[in-house]
């Protein structure tokens, strides 16, 4: 593995014909890479004479969020801006983001966050009130515009199902986003939702693949803020409004507390990165475009009986396991893989709310059978030192959902429907009644 020292934000352009976007980087001008993003739409009809610096504007920060998938190969401590220029104020925002986003990827690679994310720019020829006039013209043009649309960010997983259900029940005008590509869950789930689909493809550098096979660093990018900042600049090309979310109350509690640092898989999607995100929004881009969480106020629980109780005709097409979205996992003909901790987690918060059959629908198998996903609870019920590196329940939701199927259980054996509680809960039961003495 050939180590670097400097990684370059090298440049962008933007194809105002085609919509397609190019972004530039390199290690120490030696290995390059060249992403695309393609914003042109079948479905929806782009706004007229499109403002080049407007467009300037939310690329350069597209730019700068972008250069993560090819940064964690070798996270170098410093970092030159040549496509724009960063305030102090935006150099504090990215280094909080990346500091507290990447706190995964840091332990898994055993990386000192420390002695890396130091910025510069190599162009000082800044004006701050060009910056602000841009804004305000930007700012301009949407109210005049009168948008009342929204974009509503699309997994095919029980969250945004449930943000969809909401935003019909209050009559509100949104179409699905996705990015990068369309895969068989999202186009299944899609397909039940019946709304026209705003996509927005994404071509990574071949490069990237290339120093992935010599053993260069790997993990876990969260893809939530890459999504934050590329469906700010489509809600300007196809007048949007509003960018909702389907990120929940639960993503708030952290994982582990690691070099002093409160580790969070799902720093991305807490109220924190969505508040800090927001002011960034307002301050260097537009206050006039509102990005927020449909579930912000709700727990998984709370997510998990409103979607038991409205979301019957998803219950074939819907999925929330990983592994579905993971680029080398070899792709078989079913939603579940029914082994991970994402498929044991929403199988046990579901059950809470439906019945044997319509669990069987959903995952052909009853999980808490399995004696193979023995250490896999023991780790979703905080049995170790710290939850899994997933999007789960918090620690309290998990001894309620235990507690909650052990009654539901117990009480279908009282009344002679099963004879004995399923191998997952009966080795947790005694256990169970400790902690929730506790």
């Amino acid at each position: 593995m050939k180590e670097f020292n400097t990684f370059y934000f090298e440049k962008f352009s933007f194809d105002q014909e085609k919509l397609e976007a190019k972004f530039f980087y390199s290690f120490d001008k030696q290995e390059f890479f060249e992403e695309i993003i393609d914003f042109s739409s079948d479905s929806f009809d782009v706004i007229e004479n499109i403002n080049k610096d407007i467009s300037n504007n939310f690329l350069f920060n597209i730019h700068i969020v972008l250069w993560i998938s090819y940064y964690k190969l070798f996270p170098t401590k410093k970092l030159i801006v040549e496509s724009g220029f960063l305030t102090k104020e935006q150099i504090d925002f990215w280094k909080k983001l990346y500091r507290n986003g990447l706190g995964e990827f840091f332990i898994k690679n055993n990386i000192d966050f420390k002695n890396i994310l130091e910025f510069e720019n190599s162009d000082k020829s800044f004006s701050l009130q060009k910056e602000k006039s841009i804004i305000k013209l930007l700012n301009k043009d949407i109210k005049n515009r009168n948008i009342k649309k929204s974009l509503l960010m699309w997994g095919g997983w029980k969250d945004s199902i449930v943000s969809s259900i909401l935003l019909e029940k209050e009559w509100e005008n949104f179409s699905p986003f996705v990015f990068w590509k369309i895969d068989r869950i999202k186009e299944d789930t899609l397909k039940t939702l019946w709304k026209k689909t705003m996509l927005v493809k994404r071509k990574l550098s071949s490069n990237l693949f290339k120093l992935n096979e010599e053993w260069y660093f790997n993990w876990h990018v969260p893809i939530t803020w890459i999504i934050a900042f590329v469906s700010l600049f489509s809600a300007y090309l196809y007048n949007f409004k509003d960018i909702v979310l389907s990120n929940e109350k639960s993503a708030d509690e952290w994982n582990i507390i690691w070099n002093w640092l409160e580790i969070n898989h799902q720093y991305s999607k807490s109220w924190e990165f969505e508040r800090d995100f927001r002011l960034y929004v307002v301050k260097y881009i537009s206050k006039d475009i509102n990005y927020y969480s449909k579930l912000r106020d709700k727990y998984e629980l709370e997510i998990a009986e409103i979607f038991s109780k409205n979301a019957q005709k998803y219950f074939k097409t819907f999925s929330s396991c990983n592994r579905n979205f993971v680029i080398t996992w070899k792709k078989q003909n079913k939603n579940w893989c029914c082994e991970c901790e994402k498929c044991a987690f929403v199988y046990l918060i579901l059950g809470q709310y439906l019945d044997e059959s319509e669990m069987l629908l959903i995952f052909w198998e009853n999980l808490l059978k399995k004696e193979t996903l023995f250490e896999t609870y023991k780790w979703l019920f905080w049995f170790w030192e710290n939850k899994p590196f997933e999007c789960v329940w918090t620690y309290e939701e998990s001894i309620i959902s235990a507690k909650n199927m052990i009654k539901k259980y117990n009480k279908a054996i009282k009344n002679w429907k099963i004879k004995k509680l399923p191998y997952i809960l009966s080795k947790f039961e005694e256990k169970f009644e400790e902690k929730l003495e506790k």
